[in-house]
């Protein structure tokens, strides 16, 4: 008799805190269901209610998955060993996933109306055995995180275990045989240091001794090779070096052997025209670029791009709906003349 009655008394609670956790969760007003099932009806039945009020009962992605979570947690027993026994089956289930019905690391309703319906058992379980169950107590720690319930259910502690990074026996014995070198490398750099310093105190008497206007006279030296040895690097580095001409696309095909490249015959404007190889195939068509303007490089080697020749670095190419002539003509240039 008393075993039927804390059976009715727990049943009474999984259900109101079902109804009050999943209509906060959904925005809903309890109101709306009936009184009696909230309490006292079947869960499955509660559930579907409620769905019918989100207004997408029908056409709630996996469904009979939520059902079947659903019917774990109607059938979730109040006995002590039995409880622990479907912990234990859930804790397993959730060891290959961070939720029991969601997508990624959004909980679904599933997993709030197994929450709801575990909550009880796991508050009167001893650390012993929370400690065994550390999939389970995970799940937990994240969906009492991840909503707040504090108005139905008070917050389960759950003890985060400490992660001791373990450092693999190869990995400390090179650590040691680099500390060993590194010390033994010292000691040698040490002794060099005293030796170069003997060597330096003993032929300092016989080095030449500089005065400041010796010194003056030698860094006039060096002052022009210095001077000339800047004005290569910057001709070097001098953008004047490129031969950027405007030139225009007189046919464009499809590389035979490379879907993202294109090929362009391109008229430079003296007399010959120029194969140039490009990555233009996921912007234009061959069409599209037929009879317009292009900046080009082209005093750089010719080589083969995937079998084919290609004498030219295209810089700048048409935008969808812009033509560069215009712009061309507007700066008062025109093909083969050269932009730097």
């Amino acid at each position: 008799m008393e075993s039927n009655r804390a059976t009715e008394t727990f049943i009474s609670k999984r259900n109101r805190a079902v109804t009050t956790v999943l209509c906060k969760h959904l925005s809903l007003d309890p109101k709306n269901l009936p009184s009696e099932q909230n309490s006292e009806g079947d869960l499955k039945s509660l559930v579907l209610n409620i769905l019918q009020l989100l207004g997408d009962g029908s056409s709630l992605k996996n469904k009979d998955e939520l059902l079947k979570w659903v019917e774990f947690a109607s059938s979730f027993p109040v006995e002590a060993e039995a409880s622990l026994a479907k912990l234990t089956e859930l804790d397993v289930d959730l060891a290959q996933k961070s939720v029991i019905l969601g997508d990624g690391l959004k909980p679904s309703i599933a997993d709030f109306v197994v929450y709801s319906a575990i909550h009880s058992p796991v508050t009167h379980l001893p650390k012993t055995d929370t400690q065994k169950l550390p999939n389970l107590m995970r799940w937990i720690d994240y969906i009492q995180n991840r909503e707040d319930f504090k108005e139905v259910f008070k917050k389960i502690s759950v003890e985060k275990t400490e992660f001791h990074f373990q450092v693999p026996k190869a990995a400390e014995k090179l650590g040691m045989d680099q500390n060993v070198k590194g010390s033994s490398g010292s000691k040698r750099a040490e002794k060099l240091e005293v030796e170069l310093n003997s060597s330096k105190s003993s032929s300092g008497s016989s080095q030449k001794h500089y005065t400041g206007k010796d010194k003056a006279i030698e860094e006039k030296k060096k002052e022009p090779e210095k001077q000339s040895a800047e004005k290569e690097k910057d001709a070097e580095l001098s953008v004047s070096l490129l031969n950027i001409q405007v030139g225009l696309i007189r046919k464009a095909w499809k590389h035979p052997s490379a879907d993202s490249l294109l090929v362009e015959e391109i008229d430079l404007g003296d007399g010959n025209l120029r194969q140039v190889v490009s990555g233009l195939a996921k912007y234009f068509s061959p069409e599209q670029l037929a009879n317009r303007h292009v900046v080009l490089v082209t005093n750089v080697k010719p080589g083969k791009l995937r079998d084919v020749l290609s004498a030219g670095l295209s810089l700048c190419f048409l935008q969808m709906g812009q033509n560069l002539g215009s712009v061309f003509r507007f700066l008062g240039l025109k093909a083969s003349q050269r932009m730097s």
